[in-house]
């Protein structure tokens, strides 16, 4: 019985290990990746959400359409500061991106930028994500779709 037990633990673990090889993590993600969500636990035992990248013809939760660095800041220049900034260069650079302007489209807009503690780290990145209005999945990239 130990053996049967041992046997699905190893396939268990296998099956996480398959999982994971596609896990960004430190990786940084760039223009054009496309990603879903994988729910795991960190050193301290918390569960956090890491991006597991995809093939953009698989559906998948978010795609990077744009990806720079809060501008001219020494130092961490408030949540309400970077939204206004995350906003603003967002919908500029997501109608390049999708070829229409973001009030006219299907898609609504996620953003990924650092908290106060990442941005004590040297973390001044902020990532623009078109996602389904709807909540769904995304099938195929946003680039050039126009809608």
């Amino acid at each position: 019985m130990k053996t049967l037990a041992a046997l699905a633990v190893s396939i268990d673990l296998v099956a996480v290990v398959s999982a994971c090889q596609n896990i960004i993590g430190s990786t940084p993600l760039k223009v054009g990746d496309c990603f879903n969500y994988l729910n795991t636990t960190d050193a301290n035992g918390d569960s956090i959400n890491v991006p597991a990248a995809v093939d953009c013809a698989r559906p998948h939760s978010d795609e990077v359409f744009s990806v720079f660095d809060y501008p001219n800041a020494s130092g961490f220049p408030g949540y309400e500061q970077i939204g206004t900034v995350q906003q603003s260069r967002c919908e500029a650079d997501f109608a390049t991106y999708v070829g229409t302007t973001y009030d006219k489209t299907s898609y609504t807009i996620n953003y990924d930028a650092p908290d106060e503690q990442a941005w004590a780290t040297g973390d001044h990145q902020i990532m623009c994500l078109p996602e389904d209005a709807k909540g769904g999945q995304l099938t195929g990239s946003a680039r050039g779709t126009k809608k």
